[in-house]
């Protein structure tokens, strides 16, 4: 049985198995952390807009009549945003096809040739995931609307978050066992899911995760670090283009350092199904 390093030194080098498919991935990625960043500024000039109205109206928010909003710039977000959610879809199936070479013990990464195959295994990898956060977030918003202010909120927060780190370990675990038998039923088939978690063992599951993430926190500080540097270089070069740099930094970050993050965790996740059925 691999060992904790094993799987994780092999999911750094696994994306540079072919720098092509890398950058293609990152593609993905880099539109969307472009789409983000627009859609944010626009969000933003939304809001300033609707106050400015208010004040002008001296009314509430909620009160103000949709004409009087830039609704041309509402309808841009609304469209861009199901852009953003519909390349998102194409990423989760790209890392589904990941997670299956892993299992599988294949050493190339997935190819793009079959789109509609990525975004309908992206719709199955959203609906698992969107299943098993449902419990910790419906405690969450429907305990923090009954507690208001009281003493009870941090307790509710807690117990919340609490549900939330058990769903993500169980969940890891379902993507996979839905993966390897392309079944979405079985991304709730709890007993086999315990079962594969108690074979690879408890306390060295919750470790490699945790070991991957520390990792992953690691690259993404030191790599925070660079792009800090590039901001800084992009900012003397370009003069008074904060949203230009915004969207460069956004972009580089998506096409590198996004794409890379991804195919290393799902690489290791796989990993991790593979030790656990053995």
């Amino acid at each position: 049985m691999a060992s904790i390093t094993d799987c994780v030194v092999e999911g750094l080098k696994y994306p540079f198995k072919d720098i092509n498919k890398l950058l293609i991935f990152g593609v993905l990625f880099a539109v969307i952390s472009a789409l983000s960043t627009f859609i944010g500024a626009k969000s933003l000039d939304i809001f300033r807009a609707a106050v400015h109205i208010n004040e002008m109206n001296n009314g509430t928010l909620s009160q103000i009549p949709f004409s009087q909003l830039p609704t041309g710039d509402i309808y841009l977000v609304v469209g861009l945003t199901i852009v953003a959610f519909i390349v998102s879809l194409l990423i989760m199936g790209y890392q589904y096809d990941i997670i299956k070479f892993s299992i599988n013990k294949k050493e190339d990464l997935p190819g793009f040739g079959d789109i509609l195959a990525m975004f309908v295994n992206g719709i199955k990898y959203f609906i698992v995931i969107l299943a098993y956060n449902i419990i910790p977030m419906l405690v969450l918003v429907v305990g923090t609307a009954f507690a208001g202010e009281s003493s009870v909120l941090p307790i509710i927060i807690f117990i919340s978050m609490l549900l939330f780190i058990i769903a993500y370990f169980l969940l890891l675990m379902a993507l996979n066992n839905m993966i390897a038998h392309d079944s979405l039923k079985k991304a709730f088939d709890f007993r086999e899911i315990i079962d594969n978690i108690s074979n690879l063992g408890r306390g060295k599951y919750v470790g490699i995760i945790l070991f991957t993430l520390i990792v992953m926190m690691i690259i993404s500080v030191a790599v925070g670090f660079i792009l800090s540097f590039i901001t800084v270089l992009f900012a003397a070069i370009i003069n008074n283009q904060a949203f230009v740099i915004s969207i460069v930094i956004a972009i580089i970050e998506g096409l590198f350092i996004d794409s890379y993050m991804g195919l290393f965790f799902n690489r290791v996740c796989g990993s991790i199904y593979r030790e656990s059925i053995k």
